[in-house]
């Protein structure tokens, strides 16, 4: 445990059902915050989240009983682009939000991509402001917006803001 009262941990082979349930969390709290839907992620495998915890760095903050939040680090698919890591289903519950929860996943995750990456991006729905300002106080960079880049089962577009870090 920390200061802060949670711990930073890396998922390990055998963790798929962890990342499943604060995953399907987020799309419950944030659907409109993710390019998938709670409807798709629900039809996933245990498979695919297990793939996904083999083969990504994913790390959870967690206090003695829950898991407060999650961040994934993949590796870009091609060999002209292994260079580079992709941050993805960032996300932090509700009532754990202003405890460094976000921080402290970024820090773990970008401790890991600089032994493996000259650079990470990642995709943030320009309206999260929070997001935006904790990417922006870890050293990220917009580098681009792609307008209506989502759509809501509503109508309802949002844009993504497009950011990266140098790490080397």
């Amino acid at each position: 445990m920390s200061d802060q009262g949670f711990a930073v941990l890396r998922l390990e082979a055998g963790d798929g059902d962890v990342f499943r349930d604060i995953r399907l969390s987020a799309f419950r709290f944030a659907e409109d915050s993710f390019a998938s839907s709670l409807a798709e992620e629900l039809a996933k495998s245990m498979d695919w989240f297990e793939t996904r915890v083999q083969q990504d760095a994913i790390f959870v903050a967690r206090d003695a009983s829950v898991i407060l939040g999650v961040v994934g680090l993949s590796a870009k698919a091609g060999s002209k682009e292994a260079h580079k890591g992709f941050v993805y289903s960032m996300f932090v519950l509700p009532e754990a939000r202003g405890r460094g929860v976000g921080q402290a996943l970024l820090e773990a995750l970008i401790d890991e991509a600089k032994a493996r990456f000259e650079s990470v991006q990642l995709i943030v729905v320009s309206t999260n402001a929070s997001a935006v300002a904790l990417y922006r106080r870890a050293g990220f960079e917009s580098y681009g917006m792609e307008p209506r880049a989502l759509k809501t089962a509503a109508g309802v577009y949002t844009d993504d803001l497009l950011m990266w870090k140098p790490l080397r």
